[in-house]
């Protein structure tokens, strides 16, 4: 008996040791976090709106042989659903939004479609800061299907952004933008990032093929990038180089032909806790055209009171052409947008904005697009949120093969739910 317990003290004393050794141990080695956490919330909406025109078109571009038209009015009833995906661990930050979406119209059945988005981006900034004290990296996808074509909110890409809404195609939208920063000391930095595009559209235009109305399906690259020097805490300027490669067809098919957007600009940026403002401006080459023309931009973020937030964005840019001519189009768009809660669980929202894009070379054919819209959004409880809205889009074509003008008037309210409050839900349109 005594022989036994003299192991067990000795088994028990090693044991002992061997705690004590290996808390010591861990005392001295660095800490290390292995914190992660993952969050996954489900939402869902159903929304129930009065549009005047369903088609896009006017009345007399969707006559058959007979002279018979659709009716372009119609009740649509939407329902969307998604997931909501945040993960934040030692390195990375990502958010990740999937939604999908099924349309029923009552009269015009055969407009009947379903939709798809992916949103997500993923923050390496505390990645490569172990790498490069300063340094950021992030990395944005976008992806976008439907025959609607009023995504440019949310497919996030400078390459489709300012389009024309026009007749009803299916429509693939993709963007994937990688962008960083590389401080070269602690006031001076390098900026740079690369975007790449893709828009397709189907063969078949719903209501009928138009003459003159061609599509061009296009791929972009674009590179970008210049030095950043920081003057203040919240003053800082630039200059930049941008430039956009892109490649185009006839979404009929046919021969493909290339057009290049080159950009120099400078930049000066100043933030505060109440406002931001950016003023951008410079010169812009267009390829194969040959042609130069000034470009630039301005942005203001501000809060004029606590509770209310303004946002105005006026610029002139080139971009791609998608609708009626390919090649490149000078973009000039004045836009606001004014959101303001009224109290906690009530906020309403207005916006508005005038788009007149001109083709290249022959800048005396254009389309123009004015928008406006208010949306009144009410909680009714803390992931149950109600809203009544309304959009307006006038649509002008002059100058080109194709003269028109058309517009739409759309009414309706929403109810979403979100499960967690992880954030707005995707803006299916």
């Amino acid at each position: 008996m005594n022989l036994l317990w003299c192991c067990r003290r000795a088994k028990i004393r090693s044991l002992f040791r061997i705690a004590v050794a290996a808390v010591l141990i861990w005392g001295v080695l660095p800490s290390v976090s292995v914190y992660a956490e993952t969050k996954i919330a489900p939402w869902g909406s159903v929304r129930e709106r009065y549009d005047s025109n369903v088609w896009r078109r006017p009345k007399d571009l969707l006559r058959d042989a007979q002279g018979n038209a659709p009716q372009l009015h119609d009740f649509v009833t939407s329902v969307n659903g998604g997931l909501d995906l945040r993960h934040e661990s030692r390195d990375i930050e990502a958010d990740v939004k999937l939604g999908g979406s099924y349309n029923a119209f009552v009269h015009n059945t055969n407009l009947n479609f379903y939709a798809a988005i992916l949103q997500g981006t993923v923050g390496l900034d505390r990645w490569v800061d172990q790498y490069v004290r300063g340094a950021r990296l992030s990395v944005t996808e976008n992806f976008a299907y439907t025959p609607e074509q009023s995504f440019g909110s949310v497919t996030g890409g400078d390459a489709f952004e300012g389009g024309l809404l026009t007749f009803r195609r299916s429509m693939l939208l993709n963007t994937t933008s990688f962008n960083g920063s590389y401080p070269l000391s602690r006031d001076l930095s390098l900026e740079g990032g690369y975007t790449f595009g893709l828009r397709r559209v189907t063969r078949e235009t719903l209501g009928g093929d138009v003459a003159d109305a061609s599509f061009f399906n296009t791929i972009a690259h674009t590179w970008s990038g210049g030095p950043r020097y920081q003057l203040t805490r919240n003053d800082s300027i630039a200059a930049l180089y941008r430039q956009m490669f892109f490649t185009q067809e006839r979404s009929e098919g046919g021969r493909t032909f290339s057009s290049n957007i080159i950009t120099l600009m400078g930049d000066y940026t100043k933030v505060f806790p109440e406002w931001t403002f950016t003023v951008r401006g410079g010169v812009t080459f267009v390829e194969p055209v040959g042609r130069m023309l000034p470009s630039g931009s301005i942005q203001v973020t501000t809060k004029p009171e606590r509770d209310t937030v303004l946002d105005l964005t006026l610029s002139r840019e080139a971009r791609p052409s998608f609708f009626l001519q390919g090649g490149a189009r000078i973009n000039h768009l004045a836009q606001a947008r004014i959101r303001h809660k009224i109290y906690e669980r009530l906020s309403i929202e207005g916006s508005g904005g005038y788009a007149y894009n001109q083709f290249f070379p022959n800048t005396d054919a254009f389309f123009q697009t004015i928008r406006g819209g208010s949306k009144l959004e009410y909680m009714l409880t803390k992931n149950i949120r109600g809203e009544l809205f309304y959009l307006f889009t006038h649509l002008t074509t002059e100058g080109t093969a194709l003269e028109y003008q058309v517009s739409r008037h759309q009414v309706g309210f929403m109810l979403t739910v979100l499960w967690e409050s992880l954030g707005e839900s995707l803006g299916f349109e």
